[in-house]
């Protein structure tokens, strides 16, 4: 049987503060277990040949321009992602996911205050795009399969899966869990050796790898609030493994992005 999915607050666990770092194994200690295994998957995204190509690909002016347009949109995505989730998890996880997206949508004012979306739009002037370009920007064929299998997992899974599947896009890019320098991280370097463009003009890149580390810690914070059953753990570790799949081909298809725009 499936744990409950009504949205009754059950008598949760206090969160701990969750550090996203590798977990020691315990012989016997299954949420440990758990953990680690997460945390291997989330390095493996980096080994894959779809993030392989990705960053072996030319990054030129114009198949960077493409390619955050495509990003910007998926920042949309994931908001439309985390309100299904929020929608239909308990009172607890309602607030996690509100405390959570109210950086997202609102901004950090010790950061500057723009929203998440804001920032992949202004971080746009750093290789020559308006405003207006990202508003009126295409969802090519690669984004829009990607972002509709995402929201299919947000709408049609158990609210602990779907929880997983959004909370597993911000743990594989915390700084404190991926080895060797987390999403936007190798991003911005990558910006930075090719197209000559400083981190601190990358606003979206450079606002990520600060915020995603406390945003990471949410898909092992779930797992210590919920986790206590094998069926639970599934259900996490599902969600997160269906994520990290459709974040492959999503990848992949931005790499042939690149690929077509590196000359």
């Amino acid at each position: 049987m499936a744990p409950k999915t009504t949205s009754k607050a059950k008598t949760a666990k206090k969160p701990r503060t969750a550090r996203a770092a590798p977990p020691k194994r315990r012989s016997g200690d299954p949420l440990k277990v758990h953990e680690q295994r997460l945390y291997d998957l989330a390095n493996a995204q980096f080994e894959s040949a779809a993030y392989r190509r990705m960053f072996a690909a030319p990054w030129t002016k114009k198949g960077v321009q493409q390619f955050f347009m495509q990003h910007a949109q998926f920042n949309l995505n994931r908001r439309d992602c985390w309100g299904h989730v929020q929608g239909k998890s308990p009172l607890p996880v309602k607030k996690l996911v509100w405390e959570h997206e109210e950086e997202e949508l609102g901004g950090v004012a010790a950061r500057g205050g723009a929203n998440h979306y804001e920032l992949a739009v202004n971080q746009g002037a750093a290789f020559g795009l308006k405003p207006r370009d990202y508003y009126e920007a295409p969802t090519l064929d690669g984004s829009f399969v990607a972002f509709q299998a995402w929201l299919q997992v947000a709408m049609q899974s158990h609210w602990l899966e779907a929880f997983a599947a959004s909370a597993a896009l911000e743990y594989s890019n915390s700084e404190t869990v991926i080895r060797g320098g987390c999403l936007s991280r190798r991003m911005g370097e990558k910006l930075r050796k090719e197209l000559g463009i400083p981190m601190k003009k990358q606003y979206s890149n450079e606002e990520h790898v600060t915020a995603d580390v406390a945003h990471g810690e949410l898909l092992i914070t779930i797992g210590r609030m919920y986790g206590d059953t094998q069926e639970a753990r599934d259900l996490i570790m599902s969600g997160a493994v269906k994520s990290w799949t459709v974040d492959r081909v999503f990848r992949d298809f931005l790499a042939s992005v690149l690929e077509r725009n590196a000359r």
